[in-house]
């Protein structure tokens, strides 16, 4: 819709500038987007809604329907060129292979989309007539794009071939009448017309001779160099096939086959008829092989080739140039083929050993993650270990000196001026140990011994050692401080305070 709303603008715009000296037309013109205004739409309804919008204008500035309709389509085609102009200018070298290139770019966008080709799925064909002009046919268009198709037929061909053209919409009776137009004649058919008759196709020289009596490769040859090719006349007769598809298809070369039983038409959705094979010439095919009625256990090994359908006017017959659909080498040999079956010049040989190089290398970026993820727990179980350690070293030595023997540096011995000690013994220990087991005296030690080391975090006091019932403690050693006297002194009177929350083993309090 956007598009759409952008493309009027600029066309009523255009014709603004065009009538500029007729004021009344003018006046009238600025009250055009009053009187016809555009809603988002889609469908018949959209076009409708253009085609009113441009009919009040052209209306108002008494200009023709039809001018006003090219200049729509030439605006529509110049603003999709701005935003693809690269894409657009590499599709064809000529205006007709333009168009007939045009069914590829579709499928592309398409498949990038996710989406598939329907039997609705717009095509274009266009022929070079006689004469030397070009017939266009547009099957199943959009509404607007087959609204618009002649004035982007004529901006395509200056833009892009800087050609002068003559567009006319004409019938083409004979088309649908012989019934090979699919979906009902749902179909536009316009005459393109060069002002000076030349350039148009930039048709190649012909070769030396036109005799098919003179190609110089057998059948055999051109069977094993187009190994997946085929062809068949207007009956749908198999006239040839390639080494590669009598190998797959396993059939009995010497009998005639009908192209209907040894093969389904994938895409386009089209039915398998000589007719409208050829309406689809500028369409990527993709078709089937069939398993044998009798080989059942091999339904799973049908193969998809795809390709190009050709159109061989001496002998009125089609050719069908194309490449297996495989993209492993696992595939390959599911189907009964090798390597050596698929020509060196066929790029599949190249997708399917770049396939088989991504899975191996895939495989090893899985056992570089695995290693990845065990290296990076046994660095954490290390990390962990290490604060461990460290933190043993730091409930054992001062900070400093944890650090030092840490990252294994000789600690030097040092002397410390201004240092207050304090050594502890319990009253009668000896005589609590004899009255008790082992276990109590630690579970007994380890009461008192924890209160005292919560009281020396407290006073910020470096407990040196504990040996047995000895507790010893010092102020400023482990830090420089001017009241370590005094943080001993209330140490001393904590201790005694807290040992008598203690309870040896017969009930009576702990001294110390």
């Amino acid at each position: 819709p956007q598009t759409i709303r952008q493309t009027l603008q600029k066309t009523l715009q255009y014709f603004e500038h065009q009538v500029i000296g007729y004021r009344d037309a003018e006046k009238n013109f600025h009250n055009i987007s009053n009187r016809c205004s555009y809603t988002d739409c889609s469908g018949n309804e959209e076009t409708e809604d253009v085609s009113g919008i441009l009919q009040c204008t052209a209306n108002v500035l008494g200009l023709k329907f039809e001018e006003m309709q090219e200049k729509f389509g030439e605006e529509f085609f110049n603003i999709c060129f701005d935003e693809n102009e690269r894409v657009l200018r590499a599709v064809g070298g000529t205006l007709q292979d333009f168009f007939n290139g045009f069914d590829a770019l579709l499928e592309h966008i398409r498949t990038s989309f996710g989406r598939q080709a329907t039997l609705e799925s717009p095509s274009f064909l266009c022929k070079e007539l006689p004469e030397g002009n070009l017939m266009l046919h547009y099957f199943h268009p959009h509404q607007i794009v087959g609204f618009a198709m002649t004035g982007m037929i004529k901006a395509a061909a200056k833009k892009i071939y800087r050609l002068e053209v003559e567009v006319e919409q004409v019938t083409n009776d004979k088309l649908c009448s012989e019934g090979t137009n699919p979906g009902n004649c749902s179909c536009l058919t316009f005459l393109i017309k060069e002002h000076e008759n030349a350039n148009i196709t930039k048709a190649l020289p012909p070769g030396t001779s036109q005799s098919p009596l003179d190609l110089r490769i057998s059948i055999s040859t051109f069977c094993r160099a187009f190994p997946f090719h085929l062809m068949f006349d207007p009956n749908m007769l198999v006239l040839q096939l390639g080494e590669g598809l009598r190998k797959q298809l396993r059939c009995d070369t010497h009998k005639t086959l009908k192209f209907q039983d040894c093969f389904d038409i994938v895409s386009p959705k089209i039915s398998a008829t000589f007719e409208r094979v050829l309406l689809r010439l500028s369409t990527p095919f993709v078709i089937r092989t069939k398993p044998e009625e009798s080989d059942s256990e091999n339904k799973d090994k049908v193969m998809e080739i795809k390709g190009q359908m050709i159109h061989v006017p001496e002998s009125n017959s089609i050719l069908f140039l194309g490449s297996p659909c495989v993209d492993k080498l696992d595939e390959l040999m599911g189907r009964g083929l090798h390597l050596s079956d698929i020509p060196i010049h066929d790029a599949t040989r190249d997708v399917i050993l770049v396939g088989e190089q991504a899975k191996a290398q895939d495989g090893l970026k899985k056992r570089m993650d695995k290693l990845k993820a065990t290296l990076e727990c046994t660095h954490q179980a290390l990390e962990e270990e290490k604060k461990k350690t460290v933190d043993l070293l730091i409930s054992i030595f001062p900070e400093e000196v944890a650090q030092q023997l840490w990252q294994g540096q000789q600690v030097q011995a040092r002397k410390f001026d201004d240092v207050t000690m304090l050594f502890s013994d319990i009253v009668g220990f000896t005589a609590i140990c004899a009255q008790c087991t082992p276990m109590q005296v630690i579970s007994m030690l380890n009461e008192l011994y924890t209160r005292f080391d919560h009281q020396c975090g407290f006073l910020d006091i470096y407990k040196v050692e504990t040996i047995g019932d000895a507790y010893c403690v010092a102020a400023g050693l482990h830090k420089k401080s001017l009241s370590h006297a005094k943080a001993i002194a209330l140490m001393a009177l904590k201790m005694m305070e807290l040992s008598e929350e203690v309870l040896t083993p017969d009930g009576s309090p702990i001294k110390v």
